[in-house]
């Protein structure tokens, strides 16, 4: 059989029109099989966008990939980019246009004008208002970046008891306000009327994932919700054991089934989390910030149903990918640097019109800090009616 098979190739080289016939065959087998491999990519990475936003955290196994770098899914469309860029060109395109579609909605990319230059002399009305999660700080100044945002109130997590510390303290002698309730301190230009931890009762347990702040702003009082919704670090590291597939296995009675709705009920319990503190967002009668450490992944479940309601910051003026965390690494899908956005600064959109929004370039801590300023909308003759 092969001496039949390698006779009758030979025969076909050694004709010239046979021959064309059999590259023109092979070229075109090439060029849709590139083809078909190039628009696989691309359903892969536009499943990948639609199943972190929709299914993320009510899924064991998506939930974990949320946190993983998200750099990973354009390995294989780089692999293929040369290939098809020497067989099949418009391939490449199409290669070349999914995967920067994927950066822009798949890692959230913002494509920004000239870098914004903060100032000292903002307009009244305005408002900067800074975040960072200070646990974990390795010893890391918040001084450079503070100088270069000049925030008006700045939210600390993960530090508890430090208001006194910052009254008079170096570099902070324009925040002349401090206040601070559990793991949350606000330091403020502004004073500060109130500060009370938020009780979350979820299946039957109460959590403090949050703190209510209220301020003076020139005469319009503001609150300010600081979150700091638990790490989910030690049940992601649980899942090398092999918990990671359950979402994938663990249906239609098989024996994994109970492993996975007991793992689900932690992320459920996340996601309630969240949605009983927007509805406590909901209930504000005067103009509120959200800011802090949702610990949720953007592009997930969560952070849709926040921005659902309120408007993200950064996916409005912020710049580049915005990610936050994990600081300085040694992965080298996100080339030494941090590779998921959790800190966050959202709006209602009735109050607030967002102005830039800044994270911090550079820190070797766990987390980045993220700065935002905001012109205060004057509500209208309807919403003043709706409101009396």
């Amino acid at each position: 059989m092969w001496d039949r098979t390698f006779r009758h190739l030979g025969e076909t080289l050694a004709d010239d029109q046979r021959r064309r016939v059999l590259i023109g065959r092979l070229g075109r087998w090439l060029k849709r099989s590139v083809l078909i491999l190039s628009l696989l990519c691309l359903v892969m990475l536009l499943s990948v966008v639609l199943v972190h936003r929709w299914v993320g955290e009510n899924n064991v196994t998506v939930a974990a990939m949320l946190y993983l770098p998200r750099q990973g899914w354009l390995i294989l469309p780089a692999l293929l980019f040369p290939l098809a860029l020497l067989i099949h060109r418009p391939s490449a395109a199409l290669l070349l246009a999914g995967s920067g579609l994927f950066v822009l909605f798949g890692m959230g990319y913002r494509l920004a004008g000239a870098p914004v230059a903060p100032s000292a002399t903002a307009n009244p009305g305005e408002l900067t208002i800074l975040t960072y999660n200070r646990g974990q700080h390795m010893n890391q100044s918040l001084q450079p970046f503070k100088e270069a945002t000049l925030p008006d109130l700045i939210a600390f997590q993960e530090a508890a008891g430090r208001a006194k510390r910052y009254l008079g303290a170096e570099g902070y002698e324009d925040l002349p306000h401090v206040a601070d309730t559990g793991e949350f301190t606000l330091l403020s230009k502004f004073p500060i009327l109130s500060a009370q931890r938020l009780d979350i009762e979820v299946d039957g347990t109460v959590q403090r994932p949050a703190a209510r702040f209220e301020i003076d702003f020139a005469g319009q009082p503001v609150a300010v919700y600081s979150v700091h919704v638990a790490s989910p670090r030690g049940t992601l590291l649980s899942y090398r054991g092999g918990a990671f597939f359950y979402g994938v296995v663990g249906y239609f009675g098989t024996p994994w089934e109970e492993h996975r709705l007991a793992h689900q009920r932690y992320w459920d319990g996340r996601i309630t989390t969240t949605r009983k503190i927007l509805d406590l967002i909901d209930q504000e009668q005067i103009p509120t910030l959200v800011i802090g450490d949702f610990n949720a992944p953007s592009g997930g479940y969560i952070h849709g149903a926040v921005v659902e309601r309120l408007g993200d910051a950064h996916r409005e003026v912020g710049q580049g990918f915005g990610f936050t965390f994990p600081g300085k690494t040694s992965n080298p899908l996100s080339l030494g640097g941090p590779w998921i956005r959790i800190d966050y600064i959202f709006f209602p959109r009735s109050n607030w019109e967002p102005l830039w929004c800044l994270t911090e370039p550079d820190r070797t801590s766990q987390h980045r800090a993220v700065a935002a300023r905001f012109r205060l909308i004057a509500p209208s003759e309807d919403d003043k009616g709706a409101t009396d």
